[in-house]
């Protein structure tokens, strides 16, 4: 039974592949048809099968349109290798083959595996941008191209990850970027990168390849753009957006979120370019002191935060772009997603990170398989733990509730990735814990603004009123 549903989803999934580009060129508009009904059929069973609240039920069919609408904007001008991997990777073997697999791993551990891997193959790089997160490693570090196949055999094989994003440093200068992406064909790999070295070669390339959907960094106009990434660096972006753009390659845009680029990179004016350019989607991460020399001046205050929230949100409610915001999303995603919960990050050195922006490890790739580390003592516990407020909105237990990581790096003896990484428990420590209460406090009072008539606001009582820092 099981392979005859195996061979009739595999026979779906090749019939997409096959009549979705000849749709795209041949009728576009019966295409988008059938995308309006996939999207109202999608909507239709979200909401049967919803069991939080109203609100979110809204924001997560919010996110729903938004990705149908970003589908239908961009689908038509993908290349045909683009849009049959598209269709066939992520209906047979994200939604078939690795459900299957991730069914049979919960069976034997008890839980659900990451949905998803981040890998740092290498931390070479060109750039020298203030506050860079990776600054800090040695920028010889890199992975073989062996133990990247290795890793990837196993995070598909046992825990049915098909969706693997992939950083650095700069990812296009790890040799092997290209020919992992062939390999593993039946993956999708979104690369961050700052894109300056993207040009029509490239480009084409990945629109052959039909897999690589790199996220360009930028940090809104060309004056903050070059401020941060050196002279001609915006430029240089748009040159790379419109030779993905024009050889058929979904992409999109990944910026960091600070105090000096906070009007200009939440604005209309700003997600309107980027869709104008053809980016489909887009990451919002805020600043973290860590890295290049760390500005504690640069952390949003806690009043901006609160409006990057509502500004993505309405983002994604009216326009034709999937915008995700890696810390204010906790409530979509039910809190804290590290930890090997959805996701984890392998660095360079082989050193497993519970996430990207929490530069404390336990083990490595080079002594325990992925499965060992992602099942280790100190990354079960955590998992157990979340989430860590019962106010979503509020999911980091860096950001939002910094004494979390530290008693969790102190009790189970983890140790900083690189040189310095201690100072976001040490000298950072009370500093963090201030706008992490900031946030708290704004997010109170923006409930108490938008719901004046809620008794528990009124009195106080809010769970978003709890500080972040005791």
């Amino acid at each position: 039974m099981v392979k005859f549903a195996h061979l009739k989803n595999y026979l779906i999934g090749k019939g997409m592949q096959a009549f979705i580009p000849a749709l795209s060129r041949h009728s576009p508009e019966t295409l988008i048809a059938m995308m309006d009904r996939f999207s109202k059929a999608g909507i239709k069973k979200m909401s049967e099968m919803h069991r939080g609240t109203p609100e979110d039920l809204e924001r997560r069919i919010d996110a729903a349109r938004g990705f149908f609408e970003m589908a239908k904007r961009n689908f038509p001008r993908l290349s045909p290798a683009t849009q049959k991997k598209l269709a066939f990777n992520l209906f047979f073997h994200t939604i078939n083959i690795g459900d299957e697999t991730r069914a049979k791993y919960k069976e034997q551990y008890g839980e659900t595996p990451p949905f998803f891997l981040l890998m740092s193959p290498s931390m070479a790089c060109d750039l020298r941008c203030q506050g860079c997160y990776a600054w800090k490693y040695p920028k010889d570090q890199s992975l073989s191209k062996e133990k990247v196949v290795e890793i990837l055999r196993e995070a598909r094989d046992e825990m049915g990850i098909y969706f693997i994003a992939v950083t650095g440093g700069e990812p296009t200068y790890w040799p092997h970027l290209e020919e992992i992406a062939a390999e593993f064909d039946d993956m999708f790999f979104m690369v961050y990168t700052h894109g300056q070295r993207i040009d029509d070669a490239m480009a084409k390339r990945f629109a052959d390849l039909g897999n690589i959907y790199p996220a360009i960094s930028i940090e809104g106009d060309e004056a903050l753009t070059d401020a941060r990434r050196g002279e001609g660096a915006y430029k240089r972006v748009m040159a790379a957006m419109e030779n993905l753009k024009r050889n058929g390659v979904l992409f999109g845009f990944s910026l960091t979120h600070t105090q000096k680029n906070h009007d200009y990179s939440c604005s209309d004016a700003f997600m309107d370019e980027m869709v104008e350019r053809g980016a489909a989607f887009g990451w919002v991460f805020q600043y973290i002191p860590v890295g290049r020399d760390p500005d504690m001046s640069l952390v949003p205050t806690g009043r901006q935060r609160v409006e990057r929230r509502e500004r993505i949100l309405a983002a994604r409610k009216n326009k034709p772009l999937l915008v995700f915001d890696f810390w204010n999303d906790g409530d979509a995603v039910d809190g804290c997603i590290a930890w090997g919960r959805k996701y984890l990050h392998v660095t360079a050195r082989g050193y497993v990170e519970p996430c990207v922006f929490v530069h404390f490890a336990k083990d490595s790739i080079h002594e325990k398989s992925l499965g060992e580390c992602v099942r280790s003592e100190v990354f079960k516990e955590m998992r157990s733990k979340a989430p860590f407020h019962e106010d979503r909105r509020r999911p980091c237990p860096q950001i939002d509730h910094p004494h979390i990581l530290r008693e969790i790096v102190e009790k189970h003896g983890m140790f900083g990735t690189h040189e310095g990484a201690e100072d976001i428990i040490g000298c950072h420590f009370d500093a963090l814990c201030s706008t992490a209460n900031s946030f708290a406090h704004e997010l109170a009072e923006n409930d108490k603004r938008s719901r004046p008539h809620c008794a528990a606001c009124a009195g106080g009582g809010c769970a978003s009123e709890a500080k972040a820092g005791e």
